[in-house]
Formats: C-alpha cells, sequence, structure tokens
C-alpha cells in the first residue's frame, strides 16, 4: 500500500511539473484523475489532493495539512494566491476526512499513518527535485501534524509554517462530555452537541458553519476511539515543537476561541530554532490561512517569510504583529501578554524582534537578570 501510493505520487510529481495542473488532470484513472466535486483535487494512489502549479514558479513546493473538520480543498483559496506569486503546493486530506473517506483504510481519523502518507508525498518530492525549497505548512490539526513530521523528519523539509497548531484547547472538559452524550443521545445527528460547540468556537461566521456541516468532504464526528487517539496525538505537541530547528513560522488568531493563544506563544518561545517568526493576526480567530480567511497583511507576510526570512542563515527571532487596528481595550490586553509570553526565553543574551503592522523595534531579553 506505502509502496503503492509512493510510485503514484512520483508519477504525479513527474506529470505536474512537465504539463502543469492541466497535465495532471488529463492523466488516467489511478494518478491525476478529477474529483468529481473540484477538478483542481487530483487522485494519487488511493486519496486525493489539491494540486497547483504556477506559471512562473520561484522554486518552492508548499505541502499544506488542513484543519480537524475540513478538507484540502480548504486551501484552495490560498493555493489561487500563492500560484500566482509562484509558489506550486500540494494540499492533502487527512485519513477520515476529504471524499475518500468511504474507502475502508481511510474512514478512520488516523494522525500517525497521515503522518506516513505526508512523508511519502515529501520524499518524492524530494527526490525529484532536490534543489528546490519544501515547506510544510498545517493548521490546527494539520498544524500539529506539521510539528511532527518536521521533528521526525528535518530532512525532509526546508522550513515549516504551523498556524494555531493544535495542543491545548479551550472548553476541552466540556467539550468531551458533550461528545460522550452525543454519541450516546444523539448518534445520527451531523454535527452533534460537541461538534456545533466546537464550530462555534473556531469561528463567528454564520456562512463558514453552515459550508462547515454541509460539504460531504467534512467530517465533524468522531468516534470514542478516534477522538482519544487525536488527543492524545496533539498531547504531544509541545514535546515535538521543543525539536524543531528548520526555519519556523508560527501563524495565531488573536482571537481564536478554540486552541489557546497562550499556549501557542510557549510553543514558538520553546522552539530551539534559530530562525523563527511568530505572526500575530490581530482580527483572525482560529482558521487564519484555510477557507480564504487569511488577510492581504497575513498573506504578504507569509510571502515575504517564504521568499526571504525563511532562507535566512542569521539568527533571527521576531514576533510580526498585523490587521491591529481598531482594537479594543482586552483585545489590547490580550495582544501585549501574548507578546510577552513568546518573548520570555530561557536563554540568557537572547534576542527577540517585535515587529508591530510593519514597524519594528529590538527588544533584548536577559533571563539571568
Amino acid at each position: 500500500m506505502v509502496l503503492r501510493l509512493f510510485v503514484s505520487i512520483l508519477g504525479l510529481v513527474s506529470l505536474f511539473v512537465a504539463g502543469g495542473a492541466s497535465g495532471v488532470l488529463a492523466a488516467d484513472d489511478s494518478i491525476g484523475a478529477a474529483c468529481a466535486r473540484d477538478p483542481s483535487c487530483v487522485i494519487v494512489g488511493n486519496t486525493h489532493m489539491l494540486v497547483w502549479k504556477s506559471p512562473e514558479p520561484r522554486g518552492i513546493f508548499l505541502v499544506c495539512i488542513h484543519g480537524l473538520g475540513l478538507c484540502a480543498r480548504a486551501y484552495k483559496p490560498l493555493a489561487g494566491e500563492l500560484s500566482k506569486l509562484g509558489v506550486d503546493g500540494y494540499a492533502v486530506n487527512v485519513r477520515g476526512f476529504g471524499p475518500d473517506r468511504t474507502q475502508p483504510e481511510r474512514d478512520k481519523l488516523d494522525c500517525v499513518d497521515t503522518v506516513g502518507d505526508v512523508c511519502e508525498l515529501l520524499r518524492g518530492i524530494r527526490q525529484q527535485h532536490p534543489d528546490e525549497r519544501i515547506i510544510l505548512m498545517g493548521e490546527s490539526m494539520g498544524g500539529a501534524l506539521s510539528i511532527r513530521i518536521a521533528a521526525e523528519h528535518p530532512e525532509l523539509i526546508d522550513g515549516l509554517v504551523a498556524s494555531a497548531p493544535a495542543w491545548k484547547l479551550h472548553k476541552l472538559k466540556r467539550t468531551a462530555v458533550k461528545g460522550v452524550v452525543e454519541l450516546v443521545l444523539f448518534p445520527h445527528s451531523r454535527p452533534g452537541p460537541a461538534g456545533r460547540g466546537v464550530l462555534r468556537q473556531a469561528t463567528s461566521d454564520p456562512e463558514l458553519k453552515e459550508h462547515w456541516i454541509n460539504d460531504p468532504a467534512h467530517k465533524l464526528r468522531l468516534s470514542l476511539g478516534e477522538a482519544t487517539a487525536f488527543l492524545g496525538f496533539i498531547s504531544k505537541t509541545d514535546r515535538y515543537a521543543r525539536e524543531i530547528e528548520k526555519p519556523v513560522l508560527i501563524v495565531q488568531g488573536l482571537n481564536d476561541r478554540l486552541v489557546s493563544a497562550r499556549a501557542v506563544a510557549r510553543l514558538f518561545r520553546d522552539m530551539p530554532s534559530s530562525n523563527k517568526t511568530f505572526l500575530i493576526a490581530a482580527q483572525g480567530e482560529h482558521l487564519v490561512l484555510e477557507e480564504g480567511l487569511f488577510s492581504d497583511a497575513v498573506l504578504e507576510r507569509l510571502v515575504q517569510w517564504l521568499d526571504t526570512t525563511s532562507t535566512s542563515k542569521e539568527r533571527h527571532e521576531e514576533i510580526v504583529v498585523v490587521d491591529d487596528q481598531d482594537l479594543s481595550e482586552h483585545q489590547e490586553r490580550h495582544l501585549e501578554r501574548l507578546k510577552k509570553k513568546a518573548v520570555f526565553h530561557k536563554h540568557a543574551d537572547s534576542r527577540a524582534r517585535v515587529a508591530a503592522s510593519g514597524d519594528s523595534m529590538q527588544d533584548e531579553k536577559d533571563s539571568g537578570r
């Protein structure tokens, strides 16, 4: 199964580079067949992927992993913008999500096997394009998966982007109780009380909530076994974050009500990477990169990081705040606490750069004081 997937991925990479996205879609039924719901999604081995090809590539491949409940198409708006700017990419479906979740081997959420799937894709890209940069990106659940992959297989990537990586979740105990109740009392509800509670925490946009519920490629109900395994997987996110030495961009919405922003700031603080940036989207909620929720400022900073910051060999630690206009007093206080949480270092003479809305100042912290 893994070998067949690997061979198919190599085939896709070759088709992708030789003929662009249209070349992939023209392939046979086993490799590159069009997804019935979206022709930009293609079949690789036994799973769909969102694939995009830039007309003027810069030599950057982005591999994206979606958040819990969503599918690879959540990255389609971002893919459209990055394609114009010279970035090629793939977005994968985590096992248990996407149009393939009716297949027996892909019907359950399985983070461990998804790590294997993504690593096979990364190896295929690396083998075909040894001189081009590979950046791994994930949001929420995808952020936790990306951190695990970057820690365990740093040789496969050149940089990491993790947005609101799942680790510390707000209202976790309450959601767990609701999940047990809905399994017993609402076995056929889509979604039940727990799922709808997570949606309320994830976004205040009613249209996005409906899209999240109604898209058949999405999944908001987990079995007890799936939920237990998922929580066990993300509970180790901080441990793996402490092993990240590749250039890293951590993205966090200030108004996230699902993942603890302060916990994400601690993840950033504890990462040993000498090249790391913490991007705070002051108007952002839980999702910042998926479903077209990125602002122009977030996109600009992401592209800047991909182009220049991620390639720097010098020590670089930076906190960037965007879209911070018209914040309430509560948001201002939350923002200041978040920045302080991110810049406290255990090592003496460490250096952090804080930038707000494009203006930066150098801020040295000495933990020995």
